[in-house]
């Protein structure tokens, strides 16, 4: 964010007045009066006029020390919001891996499940041909029936793995690209805001 409205002030304005002409210099010559000539009301004014410029240059000290510990606060504030925005770029990145590791876990368990159901086939096809060799015809159609659903539910789990994997892939895309195009806003605003900051110190 810029610099609040409160931050930005102008210093008090200097009242005008007479400037003393060398002031002491000279043997105390004030305004080309020496002080031993000067009236008593010309000494009160004289005096009036040092004690409000002592008054006007601690307002002005005053100010400056104000609009130095405002600048200061800010600057505490924009780096707490910029160590906040890290953090939550580091969270977007755990999710990503987190994401990911999710899909490699679910394609490997869907391996499993096919390696399984192989495994289960061929066990089952074995016990058939060694406990019904007379039926082996009909073990045998039994068993084309049976490679055919494989094959079906084979085609099946790639065709949903393949699906699986292509929308896991959009979704990782769009949260790079995601990612990404946040990273760049936060970058770019965080950049003007420092050149703002930095052109505020520097006035």
């Amino acid at each position: 964010p810029l610099l609040p409205a409160f931050y930005i002030k102008m210093p008090p304005k200097k009242k005008a007045g007479k400037s003393g002409k060398g002031g002491k210099a000279g043997g105390g010559i004030i305004d080309g009066v020496s002080m031993t000539e000067m009236s008593r009301e010309q000494l009160e004014a004289f005096a009036l006029r040092i004690r409000d410029e002592l008054e006007r240059e601690r307002e002005e000290r005053n100010f400056f020390q104000l609009e130095r510990d405002r600048l200061y606060t800010f600057w505490e504030i924009t780096r707490q919001q910029l160590e906040e925005n890290k953090a939550e770029l580091c969270n977007k990145d755990r999710a990503i891996e987190e994401a990911a590791e999710k899909h490699d876990m679910e394609i490997k368990i869907y391996k499993q499940k096919v390696k399984h159901l192989m495994y289960d086939h061929h066990s089952h096809l074995a016990e058939l041909k060694a406990n019904n060799m007379v039926t082996l015809k009909m073990a045998e159609n039994d068993y084309c029936e049976q490679e055919l659903e494989l094959e079906k539910d084979k085609k099946a789990l790639k065709a949903q793995l393949v699906e699986m994997g292509l929308t896991h892939e959009e979704e990782i895309k769009a949260l790079r690209l995601e990612h990404s195009s946040e990273l760049s806003e936060l970058r770019n605003k965080f950049s003007a805001e420092a050149e703002v900051l930095e052109g505020k110190m520097d006035a």
